[in-house]
């Protein structure tokens, strides 16, 4: 009697190989796919910092600002002299306010190899973000004179000249930027942003929120999409979009608090209080006084009332203005229900 044959094992993957399917899903900007590839290098050669340079890379474009800050301090661990490692753990550290170390570790990366675009690029950016605009000028322009069509080097020109109040200009350079990289829909929310803060154009805000949905549909791209339909005061439009959002990624806490903002505005203040409930312990200190009295609002006007579920949220509105009419009106109407 034959004895069966052992099965045949199956081959595994090598970090080569994911490596190939990480860069192609880059190239077709499908950096969901880029992530979770990169991932697969990343545990096949652990001591490999580049898959996680990348990753950090690729978390600043989806705005997963702490992601890649953590993943930037795992590469630079891996390999404390290597300049991309440090320029990405700079460039975190600047998004997260702390312009001294993020400065330090950039600098760093620039004496180990100071014709690194990346790295001129981002030193250019903190300097933007302390107001040296001289020294942010100088930078930018020695990256742009190494590599004219480099993507975040055209980003961080077009922020300078945001910064400078230069807005037509930036919106012509996040263009360029744009037919270097036509799936970074983080430009498009960049552009979004100069129109919508800086030149009060809601139109074309709009029209970029909507690009960058197609570029990448996201949930940050669809809680931008969300809050600008907000803020031109369509409010069923944003209530669908957040939730589509929110499809995506059920604990996105900025999605659910502009959910809460709208349906407030819609004074369905039960799912309101929900949403803010949920989301506001997500967003942590970004949260703003209006989110605040607007989730207390929410309660109080809630029936039957809910003041000692409303007050902390608008404790935490006065925190940040003690004059707050909304909060002080909420704190008002509580103080008149018995045992409040």
């Amino acid at each position: 009697m034959e004895r069966p044959s052992a099965p045949t094992p199956t081959p595994t993957r090598s970090a080569t190989s994911f490596l190939a399917d990480a860069e192609a899903a880059l190239l077709r900007g499908d950096y969901a796919a880029a992530l979770t590839a990169y991932e697969r290098v990343a545990a096949l050669d652990p001591q490999n910092p580049e898959p996680l340079v990348v990753k950090s890379r690729l978390y600043m474009i989806n705005s997963n600002v702490a992601a890649a800050h953590t993943t930037a301090s795992d590469a630079v661990a891996l390999a404390p002299n290597d300049p991309d490692a440090l320029a990405a753990l700079a460039r975190s550290e600047d998004w997260l306010g702390d312009y001294e170390t993020a400065l330090e570790h950039a600098l760093d990366a620039y004496e180990l190899q100071p014709d690194n675009v990346e790295t001129l690029a981002i030193i250019s950016e903190i300097y933007a973000d302390v107001g040296n605009f001289t020294q942010a000028q100088t930078y930018i322009d020695q990256a742009l004179a190494l590599d004219p069509q480099h993507a975040l080097a055209l980003r961080n020109s077009a922020y300078l000249l945001e910064k400078l109040g230069k807005y037509q200009d930036a919106i012509a350079v996040l263009d360029q930027a744009l037919k270097q990289a036509p799936q970074r829909a983080d430009l498009h929310l960049e552009k979004a942003r100069i129109y919508r803060v800086g030149m009060g154009d809601f139109q074309n805000a709009m029209l970029a929120y909507r690009a960058a949905v197609d570029a990448n549909k996201t949930a940050v791209t669809l809680d931008a999409l969300g809050e600008g339909l907000y803020n031109v005061g369509d409010h069923l439009a944003a209530i669908r979009t957040l939730n589509d959002a929110l499809e995506l990624d059920p604990n996105y806490g900025p999605a659910l608090v502009h959910l809460g903002m709208a349906l407030y505005s819609r004074r369905n203040y039960e799912d309101a209080a929900a949403a803010f409930d949920k989301g506001l312990p997500l967003i942590g200190d970004a949260a703003r006084e209006e989110h605040y009295y607007t989730a207390g609002l929410a309660h109080v006007y809630k029936e039957p009332r809910e003041c000692e579920l409303g007050q902390p949220w608008l404790q935490k509105a006065l925190e940040k203005n003690p004059n707050s009419a909304p909060a002080l009106t909420g704190v008002k109407l509580c103080s008149d229900v018995p045992g409040s």
